[in-house]
């Protein structure tokens, strides 16, 4: 059977080989005795060594290949990686990746096996092996037109398998991976010219017993640092000590990164120990390699921003300062100031969400935009990133002049990359430049937070563009969802007499898929849950005589198109039945609205029934706004009034039930309500009411909306009676006036499980003593004249004068 190997097996052996051929070189450097490490760590530590030599013997190359294991060495190699990163080979292999792990390593060794350059011997003449690592190998095959179509994600993964940083912009991480794999190109051909040049004739034959192959194979995999002559060097410490450091501060940088995207608040306090604890060490270890760089400065400076603190900015501009300093007295560029420092510095001032704040990053921008007309190599240039943050910052300020603000932002952004267009510029900092639907999306935003009457007009106007914008080839903007949902909410806010009906089109237009052109395919745009929820709340705050019935059809489109299609995510929930209910409770048009609400209460149920999730299971709230479009259906014929009773008593007894929820003192009192309104005065309304105030005594829910409404229920003497009969018979004995007693009179075991908004604050004004009449009531303490304390005289006759002293 034919032994299988990889070409980091091959780069050992060959390795080998050479040196078993020149004896000399193995007297002349002795090995160093080393500690024992694993067989797998070994591999590892000769993976960097590169070459490409002529063989000296075909034959020691099979009694090497008979002695090893090399199915196990290979999938040794590739067990280690995880499932995403063997997809993520594949992938840059244009090799299928599906399948479990194991068959993604089948996939990888046929492919690395089928492909080797290994050329066979004919005659004696050797043709010679190139043995590259796996990684340098897949970088020489990536082009910048292949390294373009991967997503950063895909280029930060590569990086990662590299041990090279993964910070920055989509351009730096390709121009990280074409140096690299330069650099890694240029090695090779140094190391095939200085290994060619050997004293090793073709054709000799070295002869070695098995035990001198296995005494030195120990030997070499028993040391880290093997060198063969001076010219070749597998691993020096110079570049051990400086992989070191750089992997030492990617770390600390990665692990403060992961705390700034997290918001943790410990992530200023842990920038700031890197910074500290990197200065350390460069002067402990003497390495002015450990000295923190541009990337370290920019987390500490984003930790800053991301802190939230108003004097996050100050101690932002402070690390340029610290930068310029250490700049100037070294009389060098220890470090180069970036944009992405100028970034982090605009971000603390947009979020403190004031306009002196979004000046201020507007300033900061106007500086960038200098250095780049008149400093074209300076690092500090600003990107579609920089306009973004400085839009956001004038987004927050929530004005009309700030909406305009970011309009004009957007604008210099555009004039400045036509600019670069026009005058034939294609480098990496033209796409950094070119604007992209964040930026529309942010100044729509903007517009939306605006509260201004044009918010509506303006925020359609930009989706327009952004559609006409889409067709052009060198724009990568075109609407999406956000961009949708967020010209709707700009129509909502703008308090346009007829926003709900704009919202309502935007809508509409969303609904039919819209499709928009990405590069080579095609991006269709589809509505969300917000979408939908968005718009029936504008209906339910809009004075349109039809909104409810509005808000309801959308409602009827949302659960028709969640149970036709198994993998909708237009799933309505909680919200959005609430603020249909609403619409309907609050309407003054909709015939049997209690009969509608209750419908959509069941529709909302059943769908939880199927569902079986907190989003659509119902709340008090839906029960509450049910009772309360009963209440309010007193303006109806006699018929209409007795259904809405009806509905009435069948939601309270569901809510008595407890299945979803229990009743609140707001329960009660709309309950209350749906008596005084609905049903005449006489002995049933008394006893009704009578009874719903007994269950409000015991479950300790008696607030100032139930107090009112029970009093309007029955005659005053029947009330006091009510409440003598629930234990407080004081008024009654006082002969006291109903409209006289307030909660503060109560038991306190009655109120007791009443939320403070339920209180005396949802009283009724007829119900609530005047204030001056209150004040009356209470003690006073009238502030007496202060009398002088007249001081103590002591009288003393002189016995010279007899006067007094």
């Amino acid at each position: 059977m034919q032994p299988i190997i990889n070409e980091q097996i091959m780069s050992t052996l060959i390795i080998i080989l050479v040196t078993l051929s020149s004896s000399p070189l193995i007297s002349a450097f002795p090995i160093p005795a080393a500690p024992h490490h694993s067989r797998r760590r070994r591999l590892r530590n000769l993976q960097s060594s590169e070459c490409n030599l002529p063989l000296k013997r075909n034959m020691l190359l099979q009694h090497m290949l008979s002695q090893s294991d090399s199915n196990a060495l290979l999938l040794d190699n590739f067990s280690e990686l995880t499932v995403v990163e063997l997809k993520e080979r594949l992938r840059g292999l244009n090799l299928q990746v599906s399948g479990r792990k194991s068959e993604l390593i089948e996939r990888l060794n046929e492919h690395y096996l089928g492909t080797a350059n290994m050329a066979p011997i004919l005659d004696g003449e050797p043709q010679g092996i190139v043995s590259e690592k796996i990684e340098d190998r897949e970088l020489q095959l990536l082009s910048e037109e292949y390294l373009g179509d991967l997503t950063v994600a895909e280029l930060k993964e590569r990086l990662k398998g590299l041990g090279l940083p993964v910070g920055g912009r989509k351009t730096d991480l390709i121009e990280r991976l074409k140096y690299r794999s330069a650099d890694g190109s240029s090695n090779e051909s140094e190391t095939e010219e200085e290994m060619g040049s050997g004293n090793i004739e073709n054709g000799s034959i070295i002869e070695a017993s098995d035990s001198d192959l296995v005494t030195y194979e120990n030997e070499l995999f028993d040391n880290d640092i093997i060198i063969f002559d001076d010219s070749t060097t597998i691993k020096s410490p110079e570049n051990a000590a400086q992989r070191r450091v750089r992997r030492k501060k990617y770390y600390k940088t990665q692990e403060v990164r992961e705390l700034v995207r997290a918001k943790d608040p410990s992530a200023v306090q842990k920038a700031e120990e890197m910074i500290a604890n990197l200065e350390y060490l460069a002067v402990k270890e003497g390495n002015e390699d450990y000295l923190p760089g541009p990337e370290q400065y920019t987390a500490l400076i984003d930790a800053y921003a991301n802190s939230g603190s108003s004097d996050a900015p100050e101690r932002a501009e402070k690390i340029i300062s610290r930068i310029t300093e250490a700049n100037e007295k070294s009389n060098r560029t220890v470090v180069t100031p970036t944009a992405s420092m100028s970034d982090g510095i605009m971000k603390a001032y947009a979020n403190l969400g004031t306009a002196e704040g979004a000046e201020q990053a507007t300033a900061i921008l106007n500086r960038m935009e200098y250095l780049r007309e008149h400093n074209p190599l300076s690092n500090c240039k600003p990107s579609v990133y920089s306009y973004g943050v400085a839009i956001s910052a004038w987004t927050r300020v929530g004005s009309q002049e700030a909406a305009e603000n970011a309009e004009a932002i957007l604008h210099r952004l555009f004039v400045a990359y036509d600019d670069m267009l026009n005058k034939g510029e294609t480098g990496s900092y033209v796409q950094e430049l070119k604007p992209n639907s964040v930026v529309f999306n942010s100044v729509i935003d903007a517009w939306a937070r605006s509260g201004s009457p044009l918010a509506g007009e303006k925020a359609e106007a930009l989706l327009q563009r952004m559609k006409e914008l889409s067709m052009l080839p060198e724009y990568d903007i075109r609407p999406d969802t956000i961009s949708f949902n967020t010209c709707i909410k700009a129509w909502c806010n703008s308090k346009s007499p007829n926003a709900a009906i704009k919202a309502g089109e935007v809508l509409s237009l969303l609904e039919t898929h819209p499709k928009y052109a990405k590069r080579d395919t095609m991006v269709t745009v589809r509505p969300t849950k917000l979408s939908y929820n968005t718009v029936i709340n504008a209906y339910a705050k809009s004075m349109e005589p039809d909104a409810a019935i509005h808000s309801q059809d959308i409602l009827m489109r949302m659960i028709k198109s969640f149970k036709s299609d198994a993998f909708s995510t237009i799933k309505p929930d909680v919200v959005t039945f609430s603020s249909v209910l609403n619409s309907l409770a609050k309407s003054k048009t909709v015939p049997s609205k209690a009969n509608k609400c209750l419908s959509i209460l069941k529709s909302m149920t059943e769908l939880h029934k199927v569902d079986r999730t907190l989003d659509t299971q119902p709340n008090i709230i839906c029960y509450n706004t049910v009772l309360n479009a009963c209440a309010f259906s007193a303006h109806r014929g006699d018929d209409e009034k007795r259904e809405a009773l009806s509905v009435a008593v069948e939601t309270f007894n569901q809510l008595r039930e407890g299945h979803y929820a229990s009743p609140d003192a707001v329960s009660y009192g709309n309950m209350l309500k749906c008596c005084a309104n609905l049903m005449p005065l006489g002995n049933s309304r008394t006893s009704m009411a009578s009874k719903i105030f007994s269950s409000c005594v015991e479950d300790g829910l008696v607030g100032g909306m139930v107090l009112d409404e029970v009093r309007r229920s029955m005659p005053p003497d029947i009330f006091l009676k009510l409440l003598a009969d629930c234990g407080f018979d004081k008024p009654m004995r006082k002969r006291k006036l109903p409209s006289s007693i307030e909660l503060r009179d109560l038991p306190r075991k009655w109120t007791m499980n009443v939320k403070g908004s339920d209180m005396a604050s949802r009283q009724r004004a007829s119900f609530v003593k005047p204030k001056k009449e209150r004040k009356t009531r209470r003690r006073r303490t009238e502030r007496k004249p202060t009398v002088p304390v007249r001081t103590r005289q002591i009288v003393e006759t002189a016995w010279i004068s007899d006067k007094n002293v």
